[in-house]
């Protein structure tokens, strides 16, 4: 009985080889995915950004009091990342305290460098001042109550490109 063969040589041939249908149809969906990807990562937005601590302060030097201009932000900037850092970019702060997804973020933009340095737990900063698009409203439309010498997080939006056009750099 052990010595019966169960399988003929035409079961052996057959088991043997891969349909080529089967071949094509992977070969082609992995082909149409990967189609997909490079043509979503010309839609995908990517931002580069950095994180710096917030502080928001009274803006005492204005003699006309406007809504839009009554705080300043003020951003300590790493000193190794200051020179990214240019006149007018982008910056979102969380407030500490207000999360970003309830209360949302308070939108700002550069306005110029202090050429102050700071020396901050240990780390070395460079302070930028950031003005307040909408005072302390928030992009959820949120007002948030001023307090003394309010902390927060800023994230400076240095570029933004398509994902696509940062692969293709990143490749050169």
């Amino acid at each position: 009985m052990n010595s019966i063969e169960l399988r003929s040589e035409k079961v052996r041939s057959i088991i043997g080889k891969i349909p080529p249908r089967i071949v094509r149809s992977g070969t082609l969906v992995l082909f149409i995915v990967f189609a997909l990807l490079i043509i979503g990562s010309y839609f995908f937005p990517y931002s580069e950004t950095i994180t710096i601590p917030v502080q928001i302060k009274e803006n005492k030097t204005l003699s006309i009091n406007l809504p839009s201009q009554r705080y300043v932000a003020i951003a300590y900037v790493p000193i190794n990342l200051q020179s990214k850092v240019i006149k007018g970019q982008e910056t979102l702060v969380e407030i500490e305290g207000y999360g970003k997804n309830t209360n949302g973020q308070i939108d700002c933009y550069v306005q110029n460098r202090m050429d102050i340095a700071v020396v901050k737990n240990n780390k070395k900063y460079i302070l930028f001042n950031l003005s307040l698009n909408n005072s302390l409203i928030t992009s959820n439309g949120k007002s948030i109550p001023y307090y003394s010498n309010m902390l927060g997080t800023g994230k400076i939006i240095l570029k933004k490109e398509r994902l696509l056009k940062f692969l293709f750099d990143r490749t050169k």
